[in-house]
């Protein structure tokens, strides 16, 4: 209720006093009244700020919490199923699955693309892969910008480098002036790792549970946007089971230096199921001293070595063993006999921490940013078949593909131009924010309801 409004036709000398001690104490109380509601708004506008917004301390005091809600996001899309292991067979309807790469210190960002991307029907699990997932969980409070420093000199430095695909890599890992003027540098360092925790986390979900791989994973940034009704327009009469990995936006590198491609990360990595089955299908090489090397595997079966040859027309046959046994990037010693690709990526990736790298050798280290690391063993580990683009058809390493020729060579091309310029019913767009997510998929929910949850 408002306070009552003075009337000012009857203030007049015929107001005894006590009538204007009435005023007195009604305008007081009013007062009063004002006062406690103007501290009752803002002890509630700092509880909103605290929640949302969050705090740095509170995080580390709580991250049994913090990982309770995030395994909430997660779980809110996850289907249980009690079969034993993964499999293949086609479903009648078309399932989409994403790994959302994201940070605990913007978890805005991953609550935004739950409440929108991941509410369209095809999609059915929504993974995640935060700080608590990294394979060092404290490297986000330990590492500091001594360390990131020193990663980045030991790293640029290729004396003893043999392999010409990791010389040329290391040439361009980030210089220290560069991470120097970003937000983050320390989280960014600590990031290189998490798309492959995330990746790991989504395989043990399929073979605990036993669930279907779906048609597709995606795998992008925590600030990227899908629109998934286009997505499916586009993807749901594809053949999921032939082997495709597609970039969001691809990027290639000089051609006349090395024929080396990799998805810029922010823009996303689509996975079809058939590159899934690459992906977590278990390999044995024994051997790898030349003893047993005419064994390839294929990805469930093995075959001659003579087949190796066909890999430059197109074969979707996997030379696994022949390309470990080179070593490109020094994966080899990270293989052990029965695991999965996915397993050697992520202890590749994993096993050398940055907070040690004052104890790295010329064969240890790890050396790579994340977006290198999928475009590495995505081409030279077959998990995608050969790319058509006659240009390359005589190089047996080019595999990932562009989606809808978004590339950046010279310049940015397609998707690869929709960063942090969002427009509305764009495909792909990266550094979307919380309220753009939100605004454009409610546009898309009033014109297609029935496609969304």
């Amino acid at each position: 209720m408002d306070p009552p409004e003075s009337n000012t036709t009857h203030i007049n000398n015929s107001f005894n006093s006590s009538s204007r001690r009435r005023n007195r104490n009604r305008c007081n109380k009013w007062e009063n009244y004002l006062f406690v509601a103007v501290l009752l708004q803002s002890v509630a506008l700092i509880v909103l700020f605290e929640k949302f917004q969050g705090n740095a301390e509170d995080k580390l005091k709580h991250p049994q919490e913090l990982q309770s809600n995030i395994r909430n996001l997660e779980n809110s899309h996850l289907l249980k199923d009690d079969t034993p292991h993964y499999h293949t067979t086609s479903s009648s309807s078309f399932t989409v699955d994403i790994l959302s790469v994201a940070s605990i210190n913007q978890l805005d960002l991953l609550h935004a693309q739950q409440s929108t991307i991941a509410t369209h029907k095809s999609v059915r699990n929504f993974f995640n892969a935060t700080e608590i997932d990294d394979a060092d969980p404290d490297c986000h409070i330990d590492i500091t910008m001594q360390h990131v420093e020193s990663v980045s000199k030991f790293c640029r430095k290729r004396r003893n480098v043999v392999s010409p695909v990791l010389r040329y890599l290391r040439s361009q890992y980030a210089r220290t002036q560069w991470l120097g003027k970003k937000k983050n540098p320390t989280g960014w360092l600590c990031a290189q790792v998490r798309p492959y925790s995330g990746l790991r986390k989504a395989q043990s979900h399929y073979l605990q549970t036993g669930q279907e791989l779906p048609d597709y994973l995606l795998i992008f940034d925590d600030d990227t946007y899908y629109n998934m009704e286009k997505f499916q327009m586009n993807f749901a009469s594809v053949d999921s089971s032939i082997e495709k990995v597609y970039s969001g936006c691809l990027v290639r590198s000089p051609i006349q230096t090395i024929n080396f491609t990799f998805p810029f990360g922010g823009f996303g990595s689509i996975l079809s199921k058939g590159a899934l089955v690459r992906l977590f299908g278990k390999n044995q090489c024994p051997g790898l001293d030349g003893t047993n090397d005419s064994l390839i595997n294929n990805g469930s079966d093995y075959i001659s070595i003579e087949e190796k040859e066909s890999l430059s027309t197109g074969d979707s046959s996997s030379a696994f063993c022949g390309r470990l046994k080179e070593n490109n990037v020094g994966e080899l010693k990270y293989f052990t006999n029965g695991m999965s690709l996915v397993d050697l990526i992520y202890r590749y990736s994993s096993t050398e921490r940055y907070r040690d790298v004052n104890r790295w050798t010329h064969d240890s280290g790890f050396c790579m940013h994340s977006d290198w690391v999928l475009g590495y063993f995505v081409n030279y580990y077959n998990v995608s078949t050969h790319v058509a683009e006659p240009y390359y058809k005589n190089v047996p390493h080019a595999r990932l593909e562009s989606y809808k020729g978004s590339e950046i060579y010279k310049r940015p091309t397609g998707f690869c131009r929709n960063d942090s310029t969002c427009e509305k019913d764009t495909e792909i767009c990266h550094r979307a924010t919380p309220e753009w997510m939100e605004m454009e998929t409610k546009r898309w929910k009033l014109m297609a309801p029935d496609k969304f949850k």
